[in-house]
């Protein structure tokens, strides 16, 4: 099988010392990346002037398909059919070029419109006009109730010829690359749980920058082990060339300061400040040129011009934000495309330290006197803390997960831990018939569940689940064996009544 690989146009207007360089170091990584996954086949890379010729034997043509799809600095590329053009005279050729065009494509155009595009290069003895009526009437010859439509058609018969060789486009690829792979220097993308975080992730390694990941851990070991999950695949699957960082800030000392010290107006932006002021301490630490956030204009109440402008005050570095102006769809579209939307879906948003009527208009002045409460000692401590890891360790877990076991009908003697905050408990209520229930916020249960009866049964429950499952993994490792998830079912609490 051959693929023809066209580079990132911007590349074709280089100088002649610099594109040259620049499609040695395309050959390069796409050898890499396939050796990544395909150690067993073999397979050849060429590099011409303006394009890369990848020939290989095996049965992997999806796999290296989608594989192309995520090597920086191409633009698109064409699974082809190759052949040598052997005949001298220009009937000769035509006849030639048409019998192989027939025996792929006369199938695939019956009862269709279609139109035949030929592009050449080299020197010939005939025009790609010439040779695309030739082809396009020798098809309705023998067609079955087919027809030319130069617009739109439903077939399009893709023929290209570089001196006398001859290609039949069997399909064509695009995909979203631009720029070549570290042309710029290292940024720190502040990641989270949801898809933003991940798409603006991509948008810095799509636009050339060296892509080191922050990860500040509000829901202790699971919760990272997910984020985790994510980095790692953004990794793999379009930036295995550069050996990324992974930093964990554990803030969940941080959070219960929020918690009981902090105005719930203004809990979120000051949990973004500390994250910023932390971002800005490792770039200047690490050399790192820009911080990236993934806030999109008036999507949350954190995210309004006067918020973020108060936010960004605490911090000296550059911070980009390339989803600004995205609305929530593009942004969904974006990481269904990149593939980390089903990870995004299957890890609910932590999204505790956020409270009902926030600011959306906060004044600095406002914001730093409320910073006068919070225990500063407290994000130092997380700051010496913190851990950092190469993105190919960061998997090593040892959770076991076919531990976790979910109860719906409880017995009589197991008590439930309501983990919600008390605001949570009074808008819904958990009320179970003849079963113990105790409140003790997530933010307190790590210290407190010590404390408490080991000999008893203990279900955890939150409404959103998650807290019950970070907090179970967390409680796991500290080895105590004694609890379970609740989770509480309308038909299954009518069935038990």
């Amino acid at each position: 099988m051959k693929i023809i690989i066209k580079p990132f146009s911007e590349i074709m207007i280089k100088s002649k010392p610099v594109r040259k360089r620049i499609m040695n170091f395309l050959a390069r990584n796409i050898k890499e990346r396939l050796k990544l996954d395909l150690s067993k086949e073999d397979f050849l890379v060429q590099v011409f002037w303006d394009k890369l010729e990848l020939d290989f034997l095996g049965k992997e043509n999806e796999k290296i398909i989608k594989i192309l799809e995520r090597v920086p600095w191409i633009e698109s590329f064409l699974e082809v059919l190759d052949f040598k053009i052997s005949w001298d005279s220009k009937k000769g050729q035509f006849d030639f070029i048409f019998q192989k065009a027939k025996e792929y494509f006369l199938d695939k155009i019956e009862n269709k419109s279609f139109v035949v595009r030929v592009k050449r290069s080299g020197q010939h003895n005939f025009s790609s006009i010439e040779l695309e009526r030739y082809i396009w009437w020798g098809l309705l010859k023998f067609s079955n109730n087919s027809k030319v439509e130069l617009k739109n058609p439903d077939i399009t018969v893709r023929i290209e010829i570089k001196d006398n060789k001859l290609f039949l486009v069997k399909d064509v690829y695009y995909w979203i690359w631009w720029y070549p792979v570290w042309s710029q220097n290292k940024v720190l993308s502040l990641i989270s749980w949801w898809f933003d975080s991940w798409v603006a992730t991509f948008s810095l390694m799509k636009r050339w920058a060296k892509v080191d990941y922050l990860f500040f851990n509000l829901g202790w070991t699971a919760h990272e082990l997910w984020v985790k999950q994510v980095a790692y695949y953004l990794w793999k699957n379009f930036w295995a060339w550069y050996n990324s960082k992974f930093i964990t800030i554990n803030f969940e000392e941080v959070v219960k300061e929020l918690l009981t010290k902090i105005n719930h107006k203004y809990r979120w932006i000051i949990l973004k400040r500390l994250f910023l002021k932390l971002a800005d301490s490792l770039a200047k630490e690490y050399n790192y040129y820009a911080l990236v956030k993934w806030d999109s204009l008036w999507q949350v109440s954190s995210q309004t011009l006067e918020n973020m402008a108060v936010i960004d005050k605490i911090c000296d570095s550059l911070v980009f934000r390339p989803l600004i102006w995205f609305n929530k769809q593009e942004i969904v579209d974006l990481a269904k495309k990149i593939g980390t939307y089903t990870f995004a879906c299957n890890m609910p948003e932590y999204c505790w330290v956020i409270s009902d009527n926030p600011a959306t208009a906060a004044k600095l002045k406002d914001v730093e006197k409320e910073e006068e409460k919070f225990d500063f000692s407290l994000l130092e401590k997380a700051f010496l803390e913190r851990k950092v890891e190469k993105i190919t360790e960061v998997l090593n877990s040892k959770v076991n997960w076919e531990d976790l076991e979910i109860v719906y009908l409880p017995w009589k003697d197991d008590i439930i831990i309501d983990l919600r905050e008390e605001k949570e408990i009074l808008k819904k209520p958990l009320i179970l018939d003849d079963i113990e229930v105790l409140k003790i916020p997530f933010y307190e249960i790590n210290s407190k569940f010590k404390d408490l009866d080991q000999s008893k049964n203990y279900l955890f429950y939150c409404e959103k689940w998650v807290l019950s499952r970070l907090h179970w993994e967390y409680l796991k490792e500290k080895w105590f064996n004694n609890i379970k998830i609740y989770r509480y079912l309308e038909k299954w609490c009518k069935l038990k009544k």
